[in-house]
């Protein structure tokens, strides 16, 4: 049912602790749902081929889960199935978080890089997460990043 998640992905970390990170996050987070980036230039006027999407979730100071997948012709990447936490927490009040947020970094040659942190993940949903890379003619914005922080959803 999540197959790019489990078939495309090694887990495995531990600390010298013993303590699992990778258990634990997908313990807390049993649940799947599906991304998908579209990404354009010319402020959505036309797909960007070939961006490199790096997604990353921080797990503790000193690991994190990441994976990295790249745009087709079309500007759209193939679905992505991540971990986060069961729909049921949605159903009660005060049972915390209902998503996972993860952070961003989306590149393509001769555009800005954009970063965008915090992007939530929920059970069950797939969401198509717009990115419009600004151009970087000549290569005299190499070194800017666009940041975009999403906003905690109002639930």
């Amino acid at each position: 049912m999540y197959p790019y998640f489990q078939k495309h992905t090694t887990l495995h970390a531990a600390e010298s602790t013993g303590v699992d990170p990778i258990r634990t996050f997908l313990s807390q987070n049993p649940a799947f749902g599906t991304l998908i980036f579209q990404v354009t230039g010319g402020q959505g006027a036309f797909p960007v081929a070939g961006a490199t999407i790096t997604l990353t979730k921080q797990l503790n100071d000193s690991q994190r889960l990441s994976f990295t997948i790249t745009t087709d012709e079309s500007g759209r990447t193939p679905p992505l199935s991540l971990p986060a936490p069961s729909r049921e927490l949605s159903q009660r009040p005060g049972n915390g978080i209902v998503f996972a947020a993860y952070q961003a970094e989306i590149s393509a040659p001769n555009h800005v890089t954009t970063e965008i942190r915090d992007l939530p993940v929920f059970d069950g949903i797939t969401t198509i997460q717009p990115v419009s890379l600004s151009p970087d003619i000549g290569g005299t914005r190499q070194n800017e990043v666009e940041n975009i922080e999403d906003k905690e959803p109002d639930l």
